[in-house]
């Protein structure tokens, strides 16, 4: 007589109910891939189908998944659009080779394993929307797109210092980035609610984890556009020229949020966008909600626009909701250099914060980081912020290293709303401590910061105090 396990035995026993849901760690299994209201999507097993020894078989073994919604995606390629079986084996097949054009029907495609664009000229899509000017999973008016849905059990198993293992969506690598990638209409679901239990997952969280939905390499001319990145576990939603520098970069009408789990009752926390460094790039017209580390972080960025994007925090906590910084003090300090931000306008954005944010806008790497020594060396140099308008309970601006005197910050006509209290609890764990808060924190002008006020913008300036040691 054949044994089997208690993990055999449970899946038995759901497929024995017929009106619980089917979660199998095969792959054969479904969740609601969409937050903001959506109701959840439930598997029934029918009566006939709970008795069947041969659909157990099937359901135990991925290869013999029966698809709920087979679909051919390029010429002789089969997935499942149902959000049953993993589909990223035949999504990858499609794409490989240049100049490919995969439109793929509406529907949900539960991934298993990470999907590599690795060749130049690639655009990957839904069917039928691109002409559309609505952006995958933002509001009712949304139409349906290709949703790209991580399974439970994806994350596992991450290589050391492989910053691109286990992404859902990977554009290029570290040693070839790809070029003239359009990613237009195409939604990333990552799971969290349910990715978040599995322990194997979330030790690999942090800088190096395995929880992120997109990474792209830094190619040139590559476009993010009209889609969505949404419940990552941890890391990022969407890493963005994170080798090279991303040249010609367009990031525009896109939907980022509900990533990761946030403080203080939880470290796994996610950004929503992650930038390298760009140039001579777009962004734009884009809707980051609800990430719990940082909303939008650029380490790097000339002759780029920033305009006309909205950060709003609704329900979840953030340590910030945008910031300059400089990844050279964590990924190469023997290395140390400015993090470069001519040429960069950050103009016409909206960062509602509220109390949910604890610096709307941070400008250099203190208070995150202070080298007690030679701090200066990653200092961050130009940029201009102009006519935004940010919300906040807590701190509106904070500027930690920012500027040098030959390229200093340009601060021109932001309107600063601060209410709530003078002080607020900043930090996480230990590191959490009551601090003042205000409008605008410059601390040491012309010594740790140079700013150049414009239009009467210095005005805002209400504290002097040195954040130099949050975490």
């Amino acid at each position: 007589m054949k044994t089997i396990s208690a993990k055999q035995a449970s899946r038995m026993l759901r497929y024995l109910a017929s009106a619980v849901t089917l979660i199998v760690s095969g792959g054969c299994g479904e969740r609601s891939y969409m937050q903001s209201g959506r109701p959840s999507s439930m598997v029934i097993a029918s009566a006939s189908e709970s008795h069947s020894n041969n659909a157990i078989t099937k359901a135990k073994d991925q290869d013999k998944c029966v698809p709920r919604l087979p679909q051919e995606i390029c010429p002789g390629t089969t997935v499942d659009t149902g959000g049953l079986c993993d589909a990223a084996t035949g999504i990858n097949s499609c794409l490989n080779a240049e100049n490919t054009t995969l439109a793929l029907p509406p529907g949900r495609y539960l991934i298993k394993s990470t999907i590599n664009i690795n060749y130049d000229g690639i655009t990957l899509s839904t069917r039928g929307l691109s002409d559309d000017v609505t952006t995958c999973l933002k509001n009712s008016t949304s139409k349906p797109c290709a949703v790209l849905l991580a399974a439970d059990e994806f994350g596992e198993q991450v290589k050391p210092g492989n910053s691109f293992e286990r992404t859902m969506l990977r554009i290029g690598t570290n040693r070839k980035p790809v070029n003239r990638i359009t990613i237009d209409h195409i939604a990333l679901d990552g799971a969290k609610d349910a990715r978040r239990k599995n322990i194997n997952i979330t030790k690999n969280c942090g800088s190096k984890g395995g929880g992120r939905n997109l990474m792209e390499a830094g190619g040139s001319d590559n476009k993010l556009l009209h889609s969505a990145s949404v419940n990552a576990l941890c890391g990022t939603a969407v890493g963005w020229a994170v080798a090279k520098t991303g040249n010609g970069s367009i990031i525009r009408n896109n939907f980022i949020a509900n990533n990761g789990i946030g403080y203080p009752d939880n470290t796994i926390w996610s950004d929503g966008l992650t930038i390298g460094k760009v140039s001579n790039s777009t962004i734009t017209g884009n809707l980051f909600q609800d990430s719990t580390d940082v909303d939008v972080v650029i380490g790097g960025a000339t002759n780029t626009t920033f305009s006309d994007n909205i950060i709003y925090h609704q329900n979840l906590n953030a340590f910030a909701g945008f910031m300059l910084t400089n990844w050279s003090l964590r990924n190469s300090p023997q290395t140390a250099e400015w993090a470069d931000f001519r040429g960069l306008v950050v103009s016409n954005n909206i960062f509602r914060c509220n109390r949910h944010v604890q610096i709307c806008v941070q400008i250099g790497i203190f208070p995150w980081f202070y080298p007690e020594t030679h701090w200066a060396n990653w200092s961050t140099m130009g940029g201009t912020f102009l006519n935004n308008k940010i919300f906040t309970q807590n701190q509106g601006i904070n500027v930690g290293g920012g500027g040098t005197m030959n390229f200093p910050v340009i601060l021109d006509g932001n309107e600063i709303s601060k209410t709530g209290s003078g002080t607020t609890e900043i930090g996480a764990g230990s590191n959490r401590t009551s601090r003042r808060v205000g409008k605008l924190n410059v601390f040491g002008p012309r010594v740790q910061n140079f700013i150049e006020y414009r239009n009467g913008q210095g005005a805002d300036v209400d504290q002097a105090d040195p954040w130099h040691s949050i975490f």
